[in-house]
């Protein structure tokens, strides 16, 4: 009796913890979009060596766990292009063709931005969590207590594989995140930062990615604005988007 005991203990503290680390990366995901279904605009930068090499504008709607679509405003040369990812499907539209082309999520599509950098909102979708343990973390507002959560993605057609993410203890919010690949090389970190009032919520508006692999290369990912909207799910059909 005692042996089944100490079983169904630990059975329900692993159910606990398993529940804690849900809830916690729920919490965390609602710090980074406004609301389920939001158009936003971002700002993405690349650096080399602390020079900007490039910049792009670009305009998108998301709408619940893993449907976003983006369209290119700047530079001029790439206007007019979108990206449509709902679930594991990705798809480039280049004006003035008739198909669309498939991508992945881990392709590049700005420095050290990949496509799901940009295009997955929520890492509910994609990630399961496992809480591992609290630390201390320095930031650009001083030392936070955090929660670090080892998230496992659920399917093959992610970014990375595995990501540990550090939430902040206090308010929830991410902090960063460092992002392997399957072979279990380290290839960036992503620093969360800038917190703003959008809508009803408080966001972190900034993410900048540090490339490890090769030194001296970040790339900076902006909201520079944010807000709730009802959208169309039109939005997200191939077919739509080919006659727009």
């Amino acid at each position: 009796m005692k042996n089944l005991v100490t079983v169904l203990f630990l059975f329900c503290a692993v159910f606990i913890s398993a529940q804690n680390a849900d809830w916690i990366l729920a919490q965390a995901d609602t710090r980074r979009a406004v609301a389920d279904s939001f158009r936003f605009q971002i700002t993405i930068s690349d650096y080399e060596n602390g020079v900007p090499v490039n910049q792009a504008l670009m305009s998108g709607r998301a709408k619940g766990m893993n449907k976003t679509m983006v369209e290119y405003q700047e530079p001029v040369d790439m206007r007019g292009k979108k990206l449509l990812m709902v679930g594991d499907d990705l798809f480039i539209f280049v004006p003035r063709t008739r198909r669309p082309v498939r991508l992945t999520a881990s392709q590049r599509l700005m420095g050290q931005a990949s496509n799901g950098d940009v295009m997955n909102v929520r890492f509910q979708a994609d990630y399961s969590p496992v809480l591992t343990r609290e630390e201390i973390v320095e930031t650009e507002d001083g030392a936070a207590q955090c929660m670090v959560l080892e998230l496992t993605a659920k399917r093959k057609g992610t970014a990375y594989k595995r990501i540990i993410l550090w939430v902040d203890s206090e308010g929830f919010f991410p902090v960063k995140a460092d992002c392997y690949a399957l072979s279990g090389k380290l290839l960036k970190t992503i620093v969360y930062s800038q917190r703003k009032n959008m809508g009803t919520r408080t966001i972190v508006t900034k993410a900048t990615l540090y490339d490890k692999v090769k030194t001296g290369c970040h790339t900076v990912i902006e909201f520079v604005d944010m807000a709730e909207e009802e959208i169309s799910d039109n939005i997200f059909n191939k077919e739509y988007l080919l006659r727009m």
